[in-house]
């Protein structure tokens, strides 16, 4: 007779955390999911007369993230040409062509954009 009871109390402890430490596990899994959407960034590149330099700084940039493996919190690479007389802007639609996450926007184009990101 009391053996079930000293039987029945341990099981309904182990219940009760049981069902604490599934909802506190879900709670956790909501949370890092949350994060790692806060954690994710757009780089915004504005260049003038930048042709020599551009490419390797935006190719170290997509490297870099690869590297730290923050390529998934990498969500965009925006260059921006400010009103270059040199082959930056060929560069930069030749770098937009290779890359998926690099997108080339005017000048004019940046305030409307930038409403877009918030």
């Amino acid at each position: 007779m009391y053996i079930d009871t000293y039987i029945a109390i341990p099981l309904w402890i182990f219940a009760i955390f049981g069902f604490f430490y599934f909802i506190l596990r879900v709670y956790a899994t909501i949370d890092l999911f949350r994060r790692r959407r806060q954690g994710a960034y757009t780089l915004i590149i504005s260049a003038r007369n930048q042709e020599e330099a551009i490419e390797g700084i935006v190719r170290g940039f997509i490297l870099k993230a690869g590297l730290d493996s923050t390529e998934e919190k990498l969500l965009q690479i925006v260059l921006l040409d400010m009103g270059s007389t040199d082959k930056t802007p060929k560069i930069m639609e030749h770098l937009s062509r290779d890359y998926s996450v690099i997108k080339l926007i005017k000048p004019d184009d940046l305030a409307v954009y930038l409403k877009s990101l918030i």
